[in-house]
């Protein structure tokens, strides 16, 4: 049941989720250095665009039932800024366990803010926007520590964060609220948490 520890890709993922966004990620570093150089020559390192996905993230969430249109363009901002520290840190060379601690925990504040934007807003349910936070929290834990106890994560498959921001696009474009289907299809995940949980108790 165990294995050797996977290479460090940069990121938290399992090993299914790097046979397709391993490749997609050497893509991304070779498209935004450009970008990055820049901001690293201005002195912005890695934690801080981490830290304003963040801020911005939560913008999202107040202004989301008010000004949605200020809203949405904040999430984008914090998508960017997500979609930067990580090329950012491989160009410095300085991917640490802190660095993707710290990018775990900032993207995770980030899809918990969305989601109650738009539970505030009224466009998900309550109760679905708390279990699926508590699911998704769970399973990308439940990753890290897969990777730190080198336990196989095979068939271990998170809730995509960038199909959920999708799913917002396409209300605030299109007016179409497919949230609520979105969120009680990522409740299906609940199995894979239950096969993750056994695994690493297996561990212990």
């Amino acid at each position: 049941m165990q294995k050797p520890e996977q290479e460090n890709i940069g990121s938290i993922y399992s090993e299914d989720e790097a046979l397709v966004l391993g490749p997609w990620q050497r893509i991304r570093q070779r498209t935004l250095t450009p970008i990055v150089f820049v901001l690293s020559r201005l002195g912005i390192s890695p934690d801080m665009l981490s830290f304003a996905s963040v801020g911005f993230g939560i913008g999202f969430c107040l202004f989301a039932p008010f000004q949605f249109t200020v809203a949405f363009w904040l999430l984008i901002a914090s998508i960017i800024c997500d979609g930067l520290d990580g090329v950012e840190a491989r160009l410095r060379g300085t991917i640490t366990n802190r660095g993707a601690f710290t990018d775990m925990f900032c993207d995770e504040v980030v899809v918990a803010f969305s989601v109650a934007g738009m539970a505030w807003k009224g466009l998900i349910h309550p109760v679905l926007a708390i279990l699926f936070v508590f699911v998704y929290t769970a399973i990308v834990t439940f990753l890290l520590v897969h990777r730190l106890l080198h336990v196989t994560s095979h068939l271990i498959v998170r809730p995509s964060r960038m199909i959920l921001y999708f799913a917002i696009a396409l209300y605030f474009f299109f007016s179409i609220n497919l949230l609520n289907y979105l969120l009680l299809t990522y409740l299906l995940a609940l199995p894979l948490l239950s096969l993750s949980f056994w695994r690493l108790r297996k561990a212990l």
